[in-house]
């Protein structure tokens, strides 16, 4: 195993290409896009209108370095459009090998 930050992102499917390129740009090996996120939070409820409006919900695993430079990319889109972050530490399993 390999110690790791999980970092989960919610935010609206417009911004997902936004973010998709910071992690490039940043060197991020991994991460998952599920689509059709919804809930409740401060903004009310969310849920997908079926129109490419709805929100999406990545999950990424990085080293500590790139998670800091993840949470500055991510900051200013949340800040526009709102959304959550959280970050955490994990192990990630190597099945590699």
């Amino acid at each position: 195993m390999r110690a790791v930050k999980r970092i989960e992102i919610i935010i609206e499917e417009i911004e997902l290409e936004n973010v998709t390129d910071e992690l490039h740009r940043i060197g991020v090996a991994g991460y998952t896009v599920v689509p059709r996120a919804w809930g409740y939070g401060t903004h009310g409820m969310r849920q997908d209108n079926n129109l490419g409006m709805g929100n999406v919900y990545l999950v990424i695993a990085c080293d500590e370095k790139q998670s800091q430079q993840v949470i500055e990319a991510i900051r200013t889109i949340l800040r526009r459009y709102g959304g959550i972050c959280l970050v955490s530490d994990a192990q990630w399993v190597i099945h590699e090998g």
